[in-house]
């Protein structure tokens, strides 16, 4: 596996976090999670889809990818942006908002994973993280400490969860949706993606002919 050129990485997170909007949400009547799980030298992407008010699953999708990038903190959608992507773009039923495990705007370049995606897809996205990678946590919120700007927001549902604008949303509103969907401890679309993230990857066949299908 080749290293990653960290500073063209760099280069392309400073360059497209310009482009993160910050916009209200659009009526949600759909969101998906989206998720990755890893066995070797494979990841295995997943994205799931659920109504927002009933939980009810609406569709999902997988992917199955070999990994071409290595792990390294803060260039995370480099290693993850495929095998989520390949997921998504198979399902028919285009989610309104897009839940991503990991972060948002809560990114010492303004530009994790989730507003990877959301750049990239012109989509509603936002970042739900279970581990804070930047910024220094006041109250319910997560605060740059160079220049006081509220980053994240902190929600408890089974544990902290930093909740962090990808695209295409306000900070308030991402909070106020996460929050709704959280269930049994965890937010649900992202729970059920990671659940079913590792159900594909321990079904997975060396010679299975159609590697991305869901089991």
């Amino acid at each position: 596996m080749p290293p990653i050129n960290i500073e063209a990485a760099r280069r392309i997170q400073e360059r497209l976090a310009r482009q993160v909007t910050y916009a209200p949400l659009p009526p949600v009547e759909t969101v998906a999670g989206l998720d990755v799980a890893y066995s070797g030298s494979l990841a295995f992407g997943t994205a799931v889809v659920v109504k927002r008010t009933t939980l009810e699953v609406v569709e999902t999708a997988c992917s199955v990818s070999r990994i071409v990038v290595p792990y390294v903190p803060t260039f995370l959608a480099f290693r993850e942006l495929t095998p989520m992507l390949r997921a998504y773009i198979k399902l028919k039923s285009k989610p309104d908002v897009i839940l991503v495990d990991g972060h948002g705007v809560a990114h010492p370049r303004r530009f994790g994973i989730a507003s990877h995606i959301g750049v990239v897809l012109k989509k509603p996205t936002i970042g739900v993280a279970k581990s804070r990678l930047y910024g220094e946590e006041v109250g319910d919120k997560l605060v740059d400490p160079a220049t006081g700007e509220v980053l994240a927001l902190i929600i408890k549902c089974g544990g902290k969860k930093y909740v962090s604008v990808g695209s295409y949303a306000t900070l308030d509103e991402a909070a106020g949706l996460v929050a709704q969907l959280c269930k049994s401890g965890d937010v649900y679309p992202l729970r059920l993606a990671h659940e079913l993230a590792n159900k594909l990857k321990k079904a997975h066949l060396p010679d299975d002919k159609d590697r991305d299908s869901c089991p």
